[in-house]
């Protein structure tokens, strides 16, 4: 099978049920899940060298303040996130290199095991990235997790206080 038609086999047969059941909406390749604080979010991104018989991909996980509106008409984007981390951040360190992942992410080749890389996906979304990714249900659940992450712990707070700031101003006006 052609690495780019196991991608799309895995998004429909693994991500999409997988996001559905947890609550998360989708357009194209980002997922969100809103509370009345943030929006939880998640996204495949390709990378723009991949082909049909090679695809490198990444996980990003992360958060959006403020949250995103269930009747938006605009797709959010990835370079709005006060968080935006890949899988890595979700998964054990031994878990970062196999055959299908490397230094930048996941790595699908034409004529893989489609098995072995769906049982692989299967356990990095079902054991780690979905559960703490959902544990995440406060604001003060999302600082707690981020809190030992370098650089994405000082921006969401940062993020933090300008949307209390934004908040404040609207009620006071």
């Amino acid at each position: 099978m052609k690495a780019i038609k196991m991608l799309i086999k895995m998004e429909a047969e693994v991500l999409k049920p997988l996001m559905l059941k947890v609550g998360f909406h989708n357009d194209d390749d980002i997922w969100w899940k809103s509370t009345a604080d943030f929006s939880l979010v998640l996204t495949l991104q390709k990378y723009w060298w991949s082909s049909e018989d090679k695809v490198d991909f990444r996980i990003n996980l992360g958060l959006m303040i403020p949250p995103i509106q269930k009747n938006s008409s605009e797709r959010p984007e990835i370079t709005e996130l006060a968080v935006c981390v890949s899988q890595d951040c979700y998964l054990p360190e031994e878990l970062q290199f196999h055959k299908f992942k490397n230094s930048i992410g996941y790595c699908i080749k034409t004529g893989d095991n489609f098995e072995q890389f769906i049982d692989m996906i299967k356990r990095d979304f079902e054991d780690y990235m979905i559960p703490q990714l959902i544990q995440q249900k406060s604001l003060e659940d999302c600082v707690d997790f981020y809190k030992d992450v370098p650089f994405w712990n000082q921006r969401l707070d940062r993020f933090i206080q300008e949307h209390k700031f934004k908040v404040m101003n609207n009620l006071a006006s």
